[in-house]
């Protein structure tokens, strides 16, 4: 097997995370990588930002906390969205942009195989799909310089693994050649 598709059988979620920030050249490997990804006629619309601010991604996370418990959707008291990662990556890209999911999803998931190639742990992060809308979260979104007319496809959670955790099984019977 080659080193591509090697990396690609070795991603996985990474839940938990040291207490050591990602240099800056590591950093920017990966966010180079987000940017070769494809997009609708090349319009290269979807953006990415690398928050490495622990206070902020704690005021994020927080603020998302705050919805789910508004709408009942009681979390434990140690919940973290982004796993107290030291890196959160927040892809999005303007609402009129019908493929942003689509071109945002290409980014996340080159940053995810990058950051394996790297030994960096990585996890998708969905939270901010379901709450960016509300004021709380816009309100931090807006001081991270998110524009206001964009949608977030997805989250980046990066970081060196607090723990070895081997791959999960696959389900191959999802393929189907025809």
């Amino acid at each position: 097997m080659n080193e591509t598709l090697q990396t690609i059988a070795k991603r996985k979620s990474c839940r938990s995370y040291q207490d050591k920030p990602l240099d800056f050249d590591t950093l920017t490997i990966i966010l180079n990588a987000a940017i070769q990804a494809p997009s609708a006629m090349n319009r290269q619309l979807c953006e990415a930002f690398a928050i490495t601010d622990k206070m902020l991604i704690d005021k994020l996370a927080n603020a998302i906390t705050y919805v789910f418990n508004e709408r009942g959707e009681t979390k434990p008291e140690d919940y973290h969205c982004a796993y107290h990662a030291p890196v959160l990556v927040i892809v999005s890209g303007p609402e009129y942009d019908s493929k942003r999911i689509e071109d945002g999803s290409c980014m996340l998931e080159n940053i995810f195989l990058a950051a394996t190639s790297l030994q960096i742990g990585s996890c998708w992060i969905n939270q901010l799909r379901d709450t960016q809308n509300v004021e709380e979260v816009r309100a931090v979104l807006s001081e991270i310089g998110i524009p206001a007319n964009h949608q977030v496809i997805g989250c980046a959670a990066l970081g060196y693994a607090a723990l070895d955790e081997p791959s999960k099984e696959k389900n191959a019977s999802r393929i189907h050649i025809i």
